[in-house]
């Protein structure tokens, strides 16, 4: 088994942290955050990952509760793993934007 684990910087200080485990070309577990630099440190938004044996959307939120997605399908994890770094790197503007208004309340 490998783990790796790498960044993924977006424009206005977001990134996202990618980890992974594989064995034999096939990813086992993963997860895809997206942070956003606030308050002079790295604040997790939004995360995906396949913990618990599901694949799942966590929204973090400033209080520190999280919104959990119910279990998601796919195929494979792969097929996970690229769907959650599609998704946070298109939508990253929402996610922190929504984090952001949490904060405001």
């Amino acid at each position: 088994m490998e783990q790796r684990e790498f960044f993924i910087p977006l424009p206005d200080d977001i990134l996202l942290r990618v980890r992974y485990v594989e064995s034999r070309g096939r990813i086992l577990r993963f997860v895809v955050q997206l942070e956003t630099f606030e308050d002079g440190s790295w604040t997790p938004i939004t995360r995906y990952d396949n913990a618990h044996q599901f694949v799942h959307r966590d929204d973090l939120r400033p209080d520190g509760s999280q919104i959990k997605s119910p279990p998601m399908a796919f195929a494979t994890n792969e097929d996970a793993f690229t769907f959650a770094l599609r998704d946070l790197r298109v939508n990253h503007n929402f996610y922190v934007e929504r984090y952001r208004q949490w904060k405001r309340k």
